[in-house]
C-alpha cells in the first residue's frame, strides 16, 4: 500500500487525497497472526507542511478474533483513525523538534510512501484488550468445559467455603462407603 508523492513534496502547503482497498490474508501481532475476511480500506489525505509530509486518515476492515471467554470464532469490525509523519532521512531528523522523540517521523522510500506499517500498526492498537464475542458472553464452566452460552451443564456450582473443603471431601469419602 503505497503513495506515490514525488509532485507533493516539491509543493509546500499541497495536499493529495488518497484511498485505497487491498486484501490481506492475516494482521500480525506480538502473539501470532489474526485472520483479515474483509479487505483492508484506506481513505487519507496527505500534507505537505514543508517539513514533513502529514498523512490523516481512517483504515477499516474486518478480522476474525477468538472470543477470550468461549473460544467461539467471530467476526469484528474495526475502524481505526491513522495519523503519520513522513519524511527522507536528512529532513527527518531537523523535522524532530525539542520535545519529540527520533522515530516518530517515518521514513520516506524515495517517492513513495509505504502506509503498511501504519496501517498494521492503526488496526493493532485499535483492537480492544479483551476479544468477546457480545458483552453479555457467559463463557466456559471452569469444571467440565461446557459453553455456558449453549446451555446449562450438570456441575454443582454452589459456592464452597474454602475453609471447610476439607470436610466436604471428608463427607464425600464417607457417602461413597455407604
Amino acid at each position: 500500500m503505497k503513495i506515490g508523492v514525488s509532485d507533493l513534496k516539491a509543493r509546500p502547503g499541497g495536499e493529495l487525497e488518497f484511498k485505497a482497498q487491498e486484501k490481506w490474508s492475516y494482521l500480525t501481532t506480538a502473539t501470532g497472526r489474526i485472520p483479515i475476511v474483509a479487505p483492508v480500506r484506506v481513505s487519507c489525505k496527505v500534507t505537505n507542511t514543508g517539513r514533513i509530509l502529514l498523512v490523516k486518515g481512517q483504515v477499516a476492515t474486518t478480522l476474525e478474533l477468538t472470543c477470550d471467554r468461549c473460544l467461539e470464532k467471530f467476526r469484528y469490525s474495526v475502524v481505526a483513525s491513522l495519523e503519520e509523519e513522513y519524511a527522507g532521512a536528512a529532513v527527518g531528523q531537523a523535522a524532530v523538534g525539542e520535545n519529540e522523540e527520533p522515530g516518530e517521523v517515518r521514513p520516506l522510500e524515495g517517492d513513495f510512501i509505504n502506509l503498511k506499517p501504519a496501517v498494521e500498526e492503526a488496526l493493532i492498537l485499535a483492537l480492544p484488550m479483551k476479544w468477546l464475542c457480545r458483552e453479555s458472553c457467559r463463557g466456559l464452566c471452569a469444571s467440565c468445559g461446557q459453553n455456558l452460552n449453549e446451555g446449562q451443564c450438570q456441575c454443582d456450582t454452589r459456592p464452597v467455603d474454602p475453609r471447610l473443603a476439607a470436610l466436604e471431601e471428608l463427607l464425600r469419602k464417607r457417602e461413597g462407603e455407604n
